[in-house]
Parts: structure tokens; sequence; C-alpha cells
């Protein structure tokens, strides 16, 4: 296992570095989210764990200056970067947010749409973070969890604090499903494999859709 692991640090060394971040600066993908979000011009759509901010930027020129992007992070020098990028880029139709590990900062019934592009694994609370999610979104919205199963290349990057069913570094989708359902989504559909990236991920995309009968701010 251990040499594994070695192996496949030194494979990541010799990557690019957009190939590195994982594909998140990705023209197609951010077409193809807003797509299975249904989004259109004029709609206000979420981020949550938006890193570094390229996809935020991204998306907020798909929904265009009628419509908005919250982009929501934890790491303080993420937020910096974020906020950064949005002043570089001249935009006025992003919001940044302070997340926090139990809630994802975004106002109740604020989105007509949400994505995770290789968060949900991080997230230590899932029960109160899928429930501020929930929150956020209308009913009938749709929210796209972007994410990996653990593999044995991926043993040595621990993730600190969150739940033992996940079983390594990464999230089996069943977990993912089940967890997300509880907190009030129903599964729209699944798709695997999903821009895998290089051979140690084998990423999958999950849709899910509020009730349309759901209250807002109820998860039933």
């Amino acid at each position: 296992m251990v040499a594994a692991g070695l192996a496949a640090i030194a494979m990541l060394s010799l990557w690019p570095a957009r190939v590195r971040a994982w594909g998140t600066d990705d023209e197609a993908m951010a077409r193809e989210i807003a797509g299975m979000l249904s989004l259109k011009p004029g709609d206000t759509v979420a981020e949550i764990g938006a890193g570094h901010g390229s996809m935020a930027v991204r998306m907020a020129k798909i929904v265009g200056s009628a419509g908005h992007v919250y982009a929501t992070e934890i790491d303080p020098d993420r937020l910096n970067e974020i906020r950064k990028r949005v002043q570089d880029e001249g935009l006025d139709n992003i919001t940044v947010i302070e997340a926090t590990p139990t809630d994802s900062g975004l106002p109740a019934g604020c989105c007509d749409g949400a994505y995770m592009i290789g968060v949900y694994h991080h997230v230590t609370d899932p029960a109160a973070t899928d429930a501020s999610i929930f929150r956020a979104l209308k009913p009938g919205a749709r929210l796209l969890v972007n994410d990996f199963p653990p593999t044995l290349w991926l043993a040595l990057f621990k993730v600190k604090g969150v739940p033992a069913n996940r079983g390594g570094h990464g999230v089996p989708d069943e977990i993912v499903v089940d967890e997300m359902t509880n907190a009030g989504f129903r599964e729209v559909q699944e798709t695997a494999p999903w821009h895998p990236g290089f051979f140690i991920r084998n990423n999958y995309a999950i849709v899910f859709a509020k009730p349309e009968g759901a209250a807002p701010g109820s998860p039933r």
C-alpha cells in the first residue's frame, strides 16, 4: 500500500498544474454542469467549495449579468484568491461566502441550482451540510455532486475528520445517495465515469433534485 501511495505521488508530480487542478478550470465541464442543472441565463447557482474560483467565474459568464453565482469556501486563503479572481475578471454577479464545516453559508431559498466538484469527500458533518444546501435551494432546483470512491492509489492521502464510512480518500457513490436522500433530495441521474481525469480516480456525477412540494428550509 505504501508503494502504491508513493507511486501515486510520483505520478501526480509529473502531471501539468492544470491537470492537477482536477478539471475545475474547464469550459466544457462548466457548460455540461449548467446543462445537467437545467440552468439558463438569469438563474442563480452556487458552487459549494469553490476552491480557486475558476469554475465560479466560468459559471458567472454562463448565467450572465442577470444571473448570480454564490461561491462558498472554508479556507481563508482560497476565499481571498476567489475575491481577487472575481475582481480581476471585473464581474459583479458573484458573491463570495465563507462557509463552515456545518453550514454552506448560503441564504435560504436562494438558488436555482448548486454543484460540488471533488468536495463532498472532505465534508466532516454531512448531515448538517446537506441540510444547509437543501435549505438554500428552491423547490425543484437541482444539485450536482461530483466525487470519486476510495482507491488503493489514494490510501496515503488522508482526509481528517470525515466519517469512517468513507473507507479512505474519497466517498462511495451509494453513501452520497443515501446521505442526500436522508436530507430530503431525490436522485435524478448518475453518470460514471464522469471527467475521470487520470488513472487514480474514477469520477462519478450524481444529480439530485429538491422536490417541488418541499417547503423552503424544510427537508421533508
